[in-house]
């Protein structure tokens, strides 16, 4: 697969010295890697990520807001940036467009998006159990595997089943891909965690 729109995590346990036990998230940070590494070495990256004021360092680059200080990624004051650099690596340096909207991904380019589902999805989940969380983890699921999900939804209703930014998933869900594939699915944290690639 020609894939130009990776979709990844965007909490902070994905970071090892945040959540050193989380051996799920070094699953995900792996294949995710992974992912980037079979990419064409020169290829443009844009970052596409929540912006909202709650996700925002006043330190440059660093996770210290979050527990990390040690950790710096050199660029970016959102903790969604600060996840996707610290996933890229080296390969941050190509890193050309930084937005909180998805749009139209520009051919050409890979277009990494940080977004998570929902927080709601066990008793110690940061929302607790939600009972429409684990429905709206399948509609996540579907739509990242290029299925057709099988219930509608809106902001409203993303929202009540635990996800804290729902605009980015509708976003997605109104993209045509014309090959997708989940490629990895996490909920051992109570949150909804996905690693999959879309060709558009």
């Amino acid at each position: 697969m020609n894939a130009n729109l990776l979709v990844m995590p965007a909490g902070p346990a994905l970071v090892k010295q945040l959540a050193p036990q989380d051996l799920e998230g070094a699953k995900l940070l792996a294949k995710l890697r992974e992912l980037i590494d079979a990419l064409p070495s020169a290829t443009p990256i844009d970052l596409v990520g929540s912006r909202a004021s709650r996700w925002i360092t006043k330190r440059e680059g660093s996770f210290g807001a979050w527990g990390a200080p040690e950790v710096n990624v050199g660029k970016g004051h959102h903790l969604p940036e600060l996840i996707q650099r610290y996933a890229l690596g080296k390969r941050a340096e190509q890193v050309e467009q930084v937005r909180g909207q998805l749009g139209q991904p520009r051919p050409g380019v890979l277009t990494l998006v940080a977004i998570d589902g929902s927080a709601g999805l066990t008793p110690r989940a940061p929302l607790a159990l939600l009972d429409q969380a684990p429905e709206v983890d399948h509609w996540c699921r579907q739509l990242l595997a290029g299925q057709l999900p099988e219930i509608a939804h809106n902001a409203a209703s993303l929202s009540d089943a635990g996800i804290i930014e729902p605009e980015l998933w509708l976003e997605l869900a109104s993209l045509q891909p014309q090959r997708a594939e989940l490629i990895n699915a996490d909920i051992s944290l109570g949150v909804g965690r996905y690693v999959a690639r879309w060709e558009i």
